[in-house]
């Protein structure tokens, strides 16, 4: 790791997560802006070696190597927008913008000055989707008939975007990555109870062709889900992100129930058994996504290496977004 500046813009809660994660892998200057100053104080206390700066017009005349926007999505545009006028790379999490108008700006703006622009889109570092991606392109599963994803939790709320923005803007990127595609919108249901015209609860019916998907989000659920069912004419998978022990399963979608004279006596009981059929569960060597992502974008600085979150997916999950407002 060569010993340059790393610039942070936003240290709350997941600005502090990649301030952890850099240093972990070996950046050792790392300046930190945030126009709250109790969140400066407290990046300085947990990681007391990174240097904080409270001037935004100073941070900006700092030499860094690239910068790191992790606001909130309302604040980006104009971010990376005086970012790219001084000449940096950037990385932007998602969505990078809050509109296609806006995303197109900064692309452009970008190359014209010869710099990137890199998308916090994280699963597309994350070794179980990849895994998902490589079975698809092997047909593992057959032909693919259904997809359903389920990002739910109770809160956070957010104040300048909806939870189809959030969470399944996720999805989205998940499904265009593992599809090599642009999901289709077809219908969207959403219900605004905290606040009128951002809807806390999206379901979204969509399509890749002949392949239809169903993609839920919500941040009025008691309790937090993170899953996705694939089936296909062969097999069914499971990916739930929150087994650590298994978190993908493949089922035999064709398993026959066994007749009543197979089952041991122990399996009649009051409380009710359920029988999957023949399951298969990959072992998977897991790596942090964060960190498959940190160490993308400082690849990208340092050996001029293209982002794989770049313009191009950035825009197709942008379009897609476009529809859900």
């Amino acid at each position: 790791m060569k010993n340059n500046q790393i610039g942070i813009i936003g240290v709350g809660y997941w600005g502090t997560n990649i301030v952890n994660v850099l240093q972990k892998i070996g950046v050792k200057n790392i300046c930190c802006y945030d126009k709250i100053t109790n969140n400066l104080k407290e990046i300085k206390k947990k990681f007391p070696k990174v240097k904080i700066e409270n001037n935004y017009k100073k941070f900006l005349n700092c030499k860094h190597d690239g910068i790191i926007i992790a606001v909130d999505t309302s604040s980006h545009f104009q971010i990376a927008k005086d970012c790219l006028n001084k000449n940096f790379n950037i990385f932007v999490e998602k969505p990078v913008t809050n509109s296609i108008k806006k995303l197109k700006f900064l692309t452009k703006l970008a190359k014209s000055k010869n710099l990137f622009i890199m998308g916090g889109y994280i699963y597309f570092y994350n070794d179980y989707i990849k895994y998902i991606k490589k079975i698809l392109k092997k047909n593992y599963l057959g032909k693919i008939y259904y997809v359903s994803c389920e990002r739910l939790n109770l809160g956070p709320v957010r104040n300048d975007i909806n939870s189809a923005w959030d969470l399944s803007s996720h999805d989205i990127s998940i499904c265009n990555y593992l599809f090599e595609k642009n999901l289709s919108i077809k219908n969207i249901y959403g219900y605004d109870f905290l606040k009128k015209k951002i809807n806390d609860i999206t379901s979204i019916s969509a399509n890749i062709d002949n392949i239809k998907f169903d993609i839920k989000s919500s941040w009025l659920n008691p309790e937090k889900i993170r899953k996705m069912i694939i089936v296909g004419k062969k097999k069914m998978l499971l990916f739930n992100e929150l087994d650590s022990k298994n978190p993908i399963k493949i089922y035999n979608k064709y398993a026959n129930y066994p007749k009543i004279n197979k089952f041991k006596k122990d399996f009649f009981t009051q409380k009710a058994n359920i029988y999957y059929g023949s399951t298969f569960i990959p072992k998977i060597k897991f790596s942090s996504p964060l960190e498959n992502e940190m160490k993308e974008f400082l690849k990208c600085l340092y050996k001029n290496k293209k982002p794989l979150t770049s313009s191009k997916p950035l825009i197709n999950i942008m379009k897609t977004l476009e529809k859900l407002k």
